[in-house]
């Protein structure tokens, strides 16, 4: 008969090996059920021997408490961000580029592997023994400093706490490669939060970026967060080329996608891109782009980095993915500001490795130009693969009986007769008390940008506009818990969860009040701006707002239009003195401003996805003496584009001679570099 410790030994090996097996191989060989009772029978065994529990038991993954801010972390080798790669030219340009960086003659292998669209992580395993145990997580950050996420990565499943790697001649290794969560399980979580009148998530990769920054790694735990690494910063001292890192990865149960293909030649690194290109709605995790690297090591030593990027890799970024589908009605959506969108409802049609079934529209003009109508077979795209929109409509394809799309001329929630304001395209709602415009209203107010209140979704919303319980923004600091568990599927503790959040909301800084408040013109950049001239709202009832804004450098005649129409309405006043009563947001602070510096007399528009938060990134730009513009406009010096930027942009910067410059562009500058 085995002892307690060897059981427990024996329990942990058949565990991990089941975990590996279901959540890095795909193939587990054991049911949930049967899983279960090896799980319940190692808990326990060590609640009656508490001694025999260790830092990488499979119960220890969660369990520590929330943290406040996260640490800091620098790195001692950087992170660095992959040149971008569009066409064939593109690609046979940077191997051309890779020649010439080599001696003529040389044998030149690559290696393609999909670029996998989630969280980019460093992990650090410590080596002693044999076995490498988990010792650090971080976050890229800007490629040299990260934040240390170390907690959160441990409730990840598929991720060892321990592996056997026999002798090895370093003391750690150091992994990299991207936090994701698979379409399946954002599906599954999703519908949850759907039931739990929770906002879903975008799409995979906001689900698992923001879960690996959560300060409750309890909460990370229900994220079905997985990693893929591909690369062992080790690599080239204890492996000749990469490819034998990767199969090295995957040999000792680290998880990896375990798709790479060697190619022995620019032609077969196309071939397989076209390859990848086919195959990816087929895996399970989101994928926007195949990553080219140079295999040797050695070779990939000699030619080096630039300031931004390794020469011997590049990102191939896949062209916008398209599906046919039919319109099947055009509904009429209003939002915050009145303004009516047409919205496709579609045949469901797999896109990009989400099922859509919703397209907006824009505005009726778009539609009377396209001549959209229901019944008509249409392409659509995501636009920067996130927002579906049809591209294109196939009138040849029309069925017969099919008639224009009529334009709306009252609102279709409460009847108003609808009006166009000068030239603007929009057709607008000029009832404030719409009940659409006022869930509209509700919904950005909360959103993380502006006042960042959880647990109100559209369904809870939705609700409190219907009961009357929620009429305006400040109508949500007088909900209590027991006014809350008289809706549907309110309990008390959940009801507890949203008055708590709403109430300390109270704390958020005026420019996030300003921000919540949908001002027309007023983004979170110009919030911040005139907060600067007008910080709290006790004063913003008192001084001319509008006068204020005009001496702001980049305030332009239709944003101080805005402001005065905003702070000069009645109905609007209304609301901010009962938002003064309840003692909604504190004074904004202020921020020193920058004399010098390496960005003094520059200016930048920030925009895309971004390895920071955008209020960091502009507040980096501030300190190196910059200033930030909401929009590109004449007099912006730089366009920082992180991934996934829109053309409107880039042809703005293009149109006011401004220069497009990466993200990791300006953390150089700024290092003056």
């Amino acid at each position: 008969m085995s002892t307690p410790k060897e059981r427990h030994d024996q329990l942990v090996r058949e565990i991990q090996a089941h975990v590996h097996r279901y959540y890095v191989l795909d193939d587990p060989t054991v049911t949930d059920a049967q899983y279960d009772a090896l799980y319940n029978e190692l808990v326990a065994l060590e609640r009656e021997y508490p001694a025999l529990v260790t830092p990488t038991s499979p119960t220890q993954r969660v369990g520590v408490e929330p943290r406040g801010d996260l640490q800091k972390y620098e790195r001692p080798v950087r992170m660095y961000s992959l040149d971008n790669a569009y066409s064939a030219d593109d690609v046979r340009t940077f191997d051309e580029r890779v020649r010439r960086g080599l001696r003529e003659g040389d044998k030149l292998a690559y290696v393609a592997e999909p670029k996998l669209d989630g969280g980019s992580l460093e992990i650090v395993y410590e080596v002693e023994g044999g076995r490498a145990t988990l010792a650090r997580a971080s976050t890229r950050g800007d490629g040299k400093i990260g934040e240390l996420v170390t907690e959160n990565v441990r409730t990840v499943k598929s991720l060892p706490l321990v592996i056997d790697v026999g002798e090895l001649p370093v003391k750690a290794l150091t992994l990299r490669g991207e936090v994701v969560i698979y379409r399946k399980d954002l599906d599954t979580i999703n519908a949850e939060r759907e039931r739990n009148g929770e906002e879903p998530f975008a799409n995979a990769r906001n689900a698992a970026a923001g879960g690996l920054r959560m300060n409750d790694p309890r909460e990370v735990a229900k994220r079905p967060l997985r990693v893929s690494f591909y690369q062992l910063v080790e690599g080239p001292l204890l492996h000749k080329s990469h490819a034998d890192s990767l199969e090295w990865i995957a040999r000792v149960g680290l998880p990896s996608h375990r798709r790479q293909v060697v190619c022995q030649s620019i032609d077969e690194v196309l071939s397989a891109i076209d390859d990848f290109d086919r195959a990816r709605s087929g895996y399970p995790f989101e994928t926007d782009g195949v990553v080219i690297k140079v295999d040797d090591y050695q070779q990939q030593a000699i030619l080096g980095e630039t300031a931004k990027f390794p020469r011997w890799a590049i990102a191939y970024k896949f062209a916008a993915e398209r599906a046919r589908t039919v319109i099947r009605s055009i509904e009429v959506q209003v939002g915050r500001t009145g303004a009516l969108t047409p919205v496709a409802t579609l045949d469901p049609v797999q896109l990009a490795g989400t099922t859509v079934s919703r397209a907006s529209l824009h505005n009726f003009e778009r539609v009377t130009t396209m001549d959209m109508r229901v019944g008509d077979a249409v392409e659509i795209e995501k636009a920067g693969e996130i927002i579906p929109q049809v591209m294109v409509v196939l009138h040849h394809e029309r069925p017969e009986g099919t008639v224009p799309t009529p334009v709306p001329s009252e609102c279709p929630e409460c009847g108003t007769k609808v009006v166009r304001a000068g030239e603007e395209v929009a057709l607008r709602c000029p009832n404030r008390r719409c009940p659409a415009v006022v869930r509209a209203a509700l919904h950005y107010f909360t959103r993380r940008f502006a006042m960042d209140i959880d647990h109100l979704g559209h369904s809870l919303i939705e609700q409190l506009v219907r009961s009357a319980m929620v009429s305006d923004v400040a109508d949500l600091y007088d909900l209590t818990v027991e006014k809350l568990v008289t809706l549907e599927r309110m309990a008390k503790k959940s009801a507890s969860n949203v008055v708590a959040q709403i109430q300390a909301s109270k704390a958020r800084t005026f420019d996030r009040l300003l921000t919540g408040l949908g001002i027309p013109q007023i983004g979170q950049v110009a919030a911040k701006q005139l907060a600067e001239q007008v910080p709290s709202l006790e004063e913003a009832l008192t001084v001319d707002v509008a006068e204020r804004a005009a001496s702001i450098h980049g305030f332009g005649p239709a944003m101080v239009e805005g402001v005065r129409a905003y702070f000069g309405d009645g109905e609007n006043r209304a609301v901010l003195e009962k938002l003064r009563a309840r003692h909604v947001s504190v004074p904004f602070v202020r921020a020193a401003v920058a004399t010098e510096g390496p960005l003094l007399g520059k200016s930048f528009c920030v925009t895309g996805v971004l390895t920071r938060k955008r209020e960091d990134v502009h507040e980096a730009i501030r300190n190196a003496g910059g200033t930030v513009h909401d929009a590109v406009k004449v007099g912006t010096t730089y366009l920082v584009a992180g991934e996934k930027v829109g053309q409107t942009k880039l042809d703005a910067a293009k149109k006011r001679g401004s220069e497009v410059i990466t993200e990791e562009a300006l953390y150089a500058m700024i290092r003056g570099e």
